[in-house]
């Protein structure tokens, strides 16, 4: 069975009719037209140049992770790049990377799922979705064009969640927490990083960069702290500095052994 055959009983929308034909593309297009626009860094990576320079950008750090001194973030790389370790992945789960961008960490998903699991490689912007399906073409792994705010995926469909780099783009923080609750399964797992602001006298040029950009910028625990407010349980913050990575559990998992 391929992974588009896997992906339509996840989906609460009808596949697009040329899906699996000679006419269809590298992804599957779930969204109706262009939302509005997102914010100037989101027009950005809907453009073919803006995707490519941020396929390069988070491709140099995935190739020199290992070698980051600790002293330098090097610990923060890691686990921005260490989802299926985050997630607990031991092989035949069904993972979302939303805002996949261009494959990079769904890559590693689709390695750690494995030939029994189903990784779905979901992002707003063609220009990604089209570098991502030629980056990772594993058996495992379907992408689809979707929206944060409103997935097109039925309640209770996922064992875990891949969230990097996408709260800070959405219109609406609490709506986009919301839908990722939903389509988790009681005890799913949740990876997220949001960039954050800069502390003391780098919080000016932060608050610059995030409203020239037109993106959100966390403050201290306030992701983890919207997480709690959505009913995840096991919020850990692994690092509060330039960037924001929180891993949690969706609501309704066994409690831990021991």
């Amino acid at each position: 069975m391929s992974a588009i055959d896997r992906l339509a009983p996840l989906l609460d929308v009808p596949l697009p009719d040329a899906v699996g034909g000679a006419a269809a593309g590298p992804f599957v297009d779930l969204v109706e037209g262009r939302p509005g626009s997102r914010g100037r860094i989101q027009d950005l990576w809907e453009s073919r140049g803006g995707a490519g320079f941020y396929d390069r950008l988070i491709g140099a750090g995935d190739r020199v992770r290992d070698s980051v001194p600790d002293l330098t973030y090097g610990g923060l790389v890691r686990d921005f790049y260490g989802v299926a370790r985050r997630l607990d992945l031991v092989g035949g789960e069904t993972v979302l990377d939303l805002a996949c961008g261009p494959g990079t960490l769904t890559r590693h998903l689709a390695d750690a799922a494995g030939t029994d699991g189903l990784v779905v490689g979901a992002d707003l912007s063609p220009a990604m979705l089209t570098r991502a399906a030629r980056a990772v073409p594993a058996a495992n792994t379907v992408f689809v064009r979707a929206d944060a705010m409103a997935l097109p995926l039925h309640d209770a469909c996922l064992d875990a969640v891949c969230c990097s780099l996408c709260l800070q783009l959405v219109p609406d923080l609490d709506t986009a927490l919301a839908q990722i609750r939903r389509v988790l399964r009681p005890g799913g797992r949740l990876a997220v990083t949001v960039p954050a602001h800069g502390r003391g006298p780098f919080r000016v040029l932060t608050e610059v960069l995030a409203r020239g950009g037109q993106a959100r910028l966390f403050g201290r625990g306030e992701l983890a702290d919207a997480l709690v407010r959505h009913g995840f349980v096991r919020v850990a913050t692994r690092w509060d500095s330039v960037m924001q990575i929180v891993d949690a559990v969706a609501p309704g998992a066994a409690p831990p052994r021991g």
